[in-house]
């Protein structure tokens, strides 16, 4: 069925036009049977390489692992590697039951319930305020901690932007002795409601409302509070007087006597642990971190035996980069250098003082490699020799470890390392043959110049099978592009199975982007859509300086920050880009929440000049070429808004585009959507351009 829809203004109706809602007409485009097998043979090109299960069993000793489907074991000793049968999880009726996944609160949300350590008790958030339940069957008891919450001022729960952009899904914490309560308040008297229509394919809609704080708009305020169950008594906690500051992040030391928190400054760029007394409230700084532009809210923090110690992760040499510190607030030794970001903590054998981890210290920057060093901060060695990105497991008597390697182009091996690097076994190798089977060409990890003209970038290139370098293929690039994202990595991946409809596709990971260091993440600082959206032209730039990319032919497509970006692309850049689909984009930094905007962008008081030319508003004269926007009718994250706003400067500008929203969808959009997203940008780099029954094409309508 074909649906035409029409777009009214004070000044022009566009009609937008239904082919692009054929939803079967994917499985029709020249093509789809390359791509459907490519996509069905995804998990069989170029096995053997990466292993899963893996189990150490250390009296026998033995490695256990799974490889291709098939369990494998080796004797560490020996050396001799041989099949094992694949156990099954049975359930009692002899069927394979798969195992489930615990669901949490919703995006944005925080628990409603929290049970104590010693199980004895049930704290709930009912109403807005806090209430403790025993739960003990024959002594049911019920203490009401709080009686006066209300939406706007809330006991035990937290508020929407603390959830998605601080990570806060709990408002309410244990003591480890199931003494006391911890809980938030949190005080949204000031905050903005938004009001979002719900229930939209129902016979009646309903309205949902919630404190959305905008850039440069009133914050929700936070306060913490201290229940002791035996007493009864509820202490205050000194957060500190700054009401414009965020208070996240809150737990109990190791031994209980403290409530440890993080807060910063509404810039973002003063970072502080704070350490609270449970009994009198107290507080005191622990540790203090300060950037120029943003400090990472949420450094790793991991507690010692002794539950004083704990390892640190701190950005002040430009690299991210652990030390040790204490409670008393003092700093013992750094314990990870280099001019290289670390990466992940691996263990900590305080037994031996030594910690593994593991750091980009490859000549290639995306190239993990397994290190040691000792809690003293000294000996720091590398462990992993060959140059290529490594995935590491330790035994866990750290006397060895497997680790997987590959690159981007290179396909993963497996192997059993003594932990002084020496080679035992090779547990698992890749049979490359596969890609030429069905004629596939590898992807290419490439390097460009940023618009700086200096900083190196990477990027994927993925091509369809068949490649011929002789003709000419239109160019995607497939964008998030988001401050500290990552998605060029070194992993080996065999295939786009989408390349098969005739595209290149590439991924560019531009200024802003993480894994880096500092001042590579922070050129975007005040310039969203400026620096990143500058990286990307060049990064295209460069490939259609190629002889088989078509420079006329240009698409780009990105969900959420990357439909910001496809939908800034194509009005910002029109000389560049020719066909764009933007997915719940946020057309406007005015429109997203204070603490992501302000973050990289500070204020629009602030910083106007910044939010008027990172804006797709300012640009949406220039559209020439071909777009549809995408998204969800009910997105509480990107509030359709952003997307409305964009069409209603379109269409005063006298811009024909295209547009699909889904009312029942949020801010992910699934269902036909993929589908959706491909046709169109088959019909308009790949198809007939030129003709209107091209699926997504529009044309201007008579006004009324």
């Amino acid at each position: 069925m074909r649906i035409t829809c029409v777009i009214a203004s004070t000044t022009l109706a566009l009609t937008i036009a239904a082919p692009i809602t054929a939803q079967d007409r994917f499985e029709t485009l020249p093509g789809y049977d390359r791509y459907k097998l490519v996509t069905d043979s995804m998990n069989k090109l170029v096995t053997g390489g990466r292993i899963s299960r893996i189990n150490w069993n250390e009296e026998l000793p033995l490695l256990e692992f799974v490889r291709d489907d098939v369990k494998y074991q080796i004797d560490i000793e020996t050396l001799v590697l041989s099949e094992r049968e694949v156990e099954t999880d049975d359930g009692d009726d002899g069927s394979s039951t798969p195992r489930r996944r615990t669901r949490g609160p919703g995006r944005g949300r925080q628990r409603t319930t929290e049970t104590s350590p010693d199980k004895n008790y049930i704290a709930r958030c009912v109403d807005w305020n806090v209430i403790i339940d025993r739960a003990d069957e024959d002594d049911p008891q019920r203490i009401t901690v709080t009686t006066d919450g209300t939406r706007k001022r809330r006991f035990g729960k937290a508020s929407w932007v603390y959830g998605e952009e601080l990570s806060q899904n709990s408002a309410m914490w244990w003591s480890p002795d199931s003494t006391k309560l911890a809980f938030y308040e949190l005080d949204e008297t000031d905050v903005k409601d938004f009001y979002l229509a719900t229930k939209l394919t129902e016979w009646r809609t309903e309205l949902e409302t919630e404190g959305y704080p905008k850039a440069g708009e009133p914050n929700p305020i936070a306060k913490l509070w201290i229940y002791d169950v035996p007493s009864g008594e509820t202490t205050a906690v000194q957060i500190g007087d700054d009401p414009e500051q965020y208070v996240y992040q809150v737990r109990f030391s190791p031994d209980g006597s403290l409530l440890l928190f993080n807060r910063t400054n509404r810039h973002q760029n003063v970072l502080e642990l704070v350490a609270a007394d449970v009994e009198t409230g107290e507080s005191r700084v622990v540790v203090t971190e300060t950037q120029r532009t943003w400090q990472r809210n949420r450094p790793y923090i991991k507690f010692l035996n002794d539950g004083q110690r704990f390892i640190w992760q701190t950005e002040k040499t430009g690299w991210l980069q652990y030390e040790l510190r204490d409670l008393n607030g003092s700093l013992i030794c750094s314990l990870t250098r280099g001019d290289y970001p670390a990466a992940e903590i691996l263990n900590v054998d305080e037994e031996s003082g030594v910690v593994y981890y593991m750091a980009y210290s490859d000549d290639h920057p995306l190239n993990a490699q397994l290190h040691r060093v000792g809690l003293d901060g000294k000996g720091q060695t590398r462990l992993t020799r060959e140059p290529m990105n490594h995935r590491v497991w330790l035994s866990p008597d750290r006397n060895y470890f497997v680790t997987t390697y590959e690159t981007a182009e290179i396909p993963p091996t497996s192997a059993l390392y003594s932990i002084e690097g020496e080679w035992l076994a090779t547990l698992g190798e890749s049979n490359a043959s596969q890609l030429d089977e069905f004629g596939l060409t590898a992807p290419e990890l490439f390097t460009c110049k940023a618009a700086d003209g200096v900083t190196d970038l990477y990027g994927l290139l993925y091509k369809p099978s068949n490649f011929d370098p002789r003709q000419t293929y239109p160019l995607i690039i497939d964008v998030y592009g988001g401050p500290q994202s990552q998605r060029v990595r070194s992993r080996f991946r065999a295939a786009n199975a989408y390349c098969e409809f005739g595209f290149l596709i590439a991924v560019i990971d531009n200024r802003g982007t993480g894994g880096r260091g500092k001042a590579f993440e922070e050129a975007v600082y005040l310039n969203l859509g400026i620096v990143d959206m500058a990286d990307q032209v060049a990064g295209v730039r460069f490939l259609t300086q190629r002889s088989y990319v078509d420079a006329e032919r240009v698409g780009i497509f990105g969900h959420s920050y990357g439909g910001y970006m496809a939908a800034l692309a194509i009005l910002k850049h029109p000389d560049v880009f020719d066909v764009a689909v933007a997915s719940a984009p946020v057309t406007d930094w005015r429109n997203y929440d204070t603490i992501y905007t302000e973050r990289y962008m500070r204020t629009p008081a602030e910083n106007p000049d910044g939010y008027d030319q990172g804006s797709c508003l300012t640009f949406a004269d220039q559209l020439t070429g071909k777009l549809l926007l995408m998204h969800g009718m009910v997105d509480d994250n990107v509030h359709p808004s952003n997307s409305w706003q964009l069409i209603d400067k379109l269409q005063h500008a006298g811009k024909s585009f295209s547009m699909m929203f889904f009312p029942t969808y949020a801010h992910r959009i699934r269902g036909p959507a993929n589908a959706i997203r491909w046709e169109f940008l088959y019909d308009h780099l790949v198809g007939n351009r030129t003709s209107p029954s091209s699926a997504g094409e529009s044309a201007p309508a008579e006004a009324d």
